[in-house]
Formats: C-alpha cells, sequence, structure tokens
C-alpha cells in the first residue's frame, strides 16, 4: 500500500490499482549491513542474515523493493554510495585513471546490494536515480 488512497484504490473504485507493499526497510538494512564497508576488506559480511531479510515477506503480498533512497540523505544520513567510498568518490573516480580500491570495492558492493535487492525481495523494483553520484553528501530540492 502507499499513502495514496487513490493510487491504491482498485481500479472499478476509480484508483490506479497500485497494491504493491513498500519493501521500506531494504534500504536501512543495506545501510546497517554495508557499514560494515569501512571494516578490513577481508571482513565478511553476514550473508546469511542479509539474504533472510531481503526474502522475508507475506507470501500473498507483492513488494516493491529499493537498495536506497533519498530519506537516508534527508533526515542527515549519506547517500550508500558516499557511506560505502567516503571522501574517496571525488578523486578515485576518474576516467582518466584506474579507481582506487576504496572506490572499486564501493561500487561493487554498492552493485551488489542493487542486484541482490532486485532478485531476492523484489516483485516489482524502484531505482532512484541521481543522488548517488551527483550530490552523495546531501540532497537538493527545487
Amino acid at each position: 500500500s502507499s499513502g495514496y488512497p487513490g493510487l491504491c484504490a482498485p481500479t472499478h473504485a476509480w484508483g490506479a490499482g497500485f497494491d504493491y507493499r513498500m519493501a521500506m526497510g531494504i534500504p536501512d538494512l543495506w545501510g546497517r549491513e554495508l557499514a560494515l564497508a569501512h571494516a578490513p576488506a577481508d571482513a565478511p559480511l553476514p550473508v546469511c542474515e542479509i539474504a533472510d531479510e531481503l526474502t522475508r515477506a507475506r507470501c500473498d503480498e507483492r513488494r516493491l523493493a529499493y537498495a536506497e533512497c533519498h530519506d537516508q540523505s534527508l533526515v542527515g544520513d549519506q547517500a550508500l554510495a558516499f557511506r560505502l567510498m567516503g571522501a574517496a568518490m571525488y578523486d578515485g573516480m576518474s576516467a582518466g585513471a584506474p579507481p582506487s580500491p576504496a572506490v572499486a570495492r564501493g561500487v561493487a558492493l554498492h552493485k551488489v546490494s542493487r542486484l541482490l535487492t532486485y532478485a531476492l525481495a523484489a516483485d516489482a523494483y524502484l531505482n532512484f536515480v541521481g543522488n548517488e553520484f551527483g550530490h552523495p553528501e546531501w540532497v537538493e530540492l527545487p
């Protein structure tokens, strides 16, 4: 369901018929689990716990999943990409040079988070575009 009743109302009641439940805990899961990214590079990720959380759902409801959202930056946190790479993303992402180890690892974990969310948690997937690399420390709203 959503905060827009007209969007969630069935089509026979003049609504849009949107009947997916938004899996709002997944961005927090990635923020919490990938905070380990600043741990040593050989620190294992809790893969079983991540998979369990991503696949936990009621069998009768469809879920709209997403790996990150703008809320993370709006409430004083950072975008997932910035949490993974930190300030290294400002000078370690040049197209003219190989990425720094911190950027290479951060981009790989960023891709894995989206892939696993799409593969395990979603009947539908929502991709937020723009905040990840454009303004990683804040969100600019018009």
